[in-house]
């Protein structure tokens, strides 16, 4: 059954989560667009200063340091040293979990 729901499920962008939103808080299309671009905003600003964000029961973000490793060029297979870079980590909550991985 997870097989037939992963064929179709189809990814939701910008447009239509601003309209789900608008739907779901009874809001203008415009407004709902507006609450999502500063809640992105707000959670990417916090992530620049180096704060963590956390939303009870839906998860939370984090900046993490991937250390510097050894990697293999796969054109001509030399081995490179891939450098150390900060990356944005995201932990699903314990209900965000649950209402995904269906028992």
């Amino acid at each position: 059954m997870a097989k037939e729901k992963a064929a179709t499920a189809q990814t939701i962008g910008r447009q239509e989560l601003s309209r789900r939103i608008a739907k779901q808080a009874k809001l203008s299309q415009k407004q709902a667009a507006e609450v999502l671009e500063a809640t992105l905003d707000s959670i990417r600003e916090a992530l620049q200063e180096g704060d963590e964000v956390r939303l009870v029961g839906f998860g939370s973000f984090k900046v993490r340091t991937s250390a510097a490793r050894k990697g293999v060029n796969p054109r001509d297979g030399k081995e490179i040293v891939v450098p150390a870079k900060e990356r944005v980590r995201f932990s699903p909550g314990k209900e965000l979990s649950d209402a995904v991985v269906k028992k």
